[in-house]
């Protein structure tokens, strides 16, 4: 998603680093659609949730787990 704006849900945006694209990437190839936008939202809800209750965070080591979160459901990564 570079060169232009970046969408954002309700204040949060996702990260847009290198290694926040290739997590993208990987995750997009690897699991199925339901699982990839299950983790996306996994990671607006927290992120959302760490904003109301004014945590510090690091949005791409937070983008990073919620994508990687339920690898393991998928048959090549059990």
């Amino acid at each position: 998603m570079t060169g232009g704006t970046l969408p954002t849900i309700s204040g949060v945006t996702i990260p847009d680093s290198k290694l926040a694209r290739e997590i993208t990437t990987f995750i997009r190839d690897t699991e199925t659609p339901l699982l990839f936008n299950h983790s996306s939202r996994v990671y607006l809800f927290a992120a959302l949730a760490g904003k109301r209750r004014g945590l510090s965070f690091d949005p791409e080591l937070l983008y990073a787990g919620a994508m990687f979160h339920d690898i393991g459901l998928m048959p090549s990564h059990s």
